[in-house]
């Protein structure tokens, strides 16, 4: 990951946040984000061929480390594309070999992890409500809700809501209508309309 790219990762973050700019008061105010921030770093500290970088990296994880166990955060670097947004901190466990889109929205006691050696491939713009279990070799697609508490263990498709125990379809209503106002002032589902 260039410089230049790990600035935009850090701004969509931001904006998925429903924030402009980085004050020095979110390192308790948001906890959440503030651990977010640290994630990134170690993310492009990672990726860095600089080995003085790379160093710097070591003490930058541990660190990483006492933040997760503060908050409850579980995240593994290089799991989320751009635009994660932990809507407050508690109990997240993600599995490190789970990919997960831009712009998703995650909320506490959620765990996204492996079954019989297979991991979960989340799509863009998905809203993962809290107490969510998704589990296994499954496809989420786009633009899904995930509703509260659901276990997701089978494929989802695009634009849906699933809910319940196992996760079922329940309505064809996308993530759009569920997610805060400031993703809507962003544009982002028109953005890759466009594309």
């Amino acid at each position: 990951m260039k410089y230049s790219e790990f600035r935009e990762v850090l701004r969509a973050d931001l904006h998925a946040h429903g924030v402009q700019k980085w004050r020095i008061d979110y390192i308790f105010r948001r906890p959440e984000l503030f651990y977010q921030r640290h994630l990134r770093l170690v993310e492009y500290l990672s990726s860095s061929p600089s080995f003085i970088l790379r160093l710097v990296r070591i003490p930058v994880r541990f660190r990483l480390q006492r933040l997760s166990v503060r908050t409850g955060l579980s995240i593994p670097p290089g799991v989320f594309d751009r635009g994660l947004s932990i809507a407050h901190y508690g109990s997240i466990v993600v599995n490190s070999k789970a990919r997960v889109g831009k712009y998703c929205r995650i909320h506490s006691a959620t765990n996204i992890g492996v079954a019989n050696g297979e991991y979960p491939q989340i799509g863009d713009y998905v809203y993962i409500g809290p107490g969510a279990v998704i589990y296994g070799g499954v496809k989420v697609g786009n633009n899904v809700v995930i509703g509260a508490n659901a276990v997701v263990s089978k494929d989802v498709p695009d634009n849906v809501t699933v809910a319940g125990a196992p996760a079922r379809v329940i309505s064809e209503r996308s993530s759009r209508d569920i997610m805060p106002e400031w993703y809507a002032a962003l544009d982002l589902y028109n953005e890759d309309d466009k594309n």
